[in-house]
């Protein structure tokens, strides 16, 4: 599921937009969960939980430093001004459950 969602994505950071490489032909990308697997969070691993990400933001989605409004897609961030503001890239045909941002935005990131 993650790798597809990468593939569509073409493996494009949907905070910031940045490809990072592998290696000179491969892309590289990592796939957050919004609400997070396992205990104490018990998020699905499903696409809606799911956000195609640069290791930085990823990094920040699980530390709490951002966050997504579940009504507009606005972003907010903590510290990155080149972010904050924007508008999180979602293609048509990936719908975010908007009761996962909110959880994450509740219980993860709270600024």
């Amino acid at each position: 599921m993650s790798t597809q969602l990468k593939e569509e994505y073409r493996c494009e950071c949907q905070v910031c937009g940045d490809v990072r490489q592998q290696s000179p032909g491969d892309k590289y990308a990592e796939a957050h969960h919004i609400r997070p697997l396992g205990s104490p969070h018990d998020g699905p691993d499903a696409r809606s939980n799911l956000i195609v990400v640069c290791p930085n933001h990823h990094a920040d989605f699980d530390y709490g430093m951002l966050s997504v409004d579940p009504d507009t897609g606005r972003i907010a961030h903590a510290y990155d001004n080149a972010v904050d503001g924007t508008t999180l890239n979602t293609r048509q045909d990936h719908e975010i459950d908007t009761e996962h941002l909110r959880y994450h935005n509740h219980e993860i990131a709270d600024f």
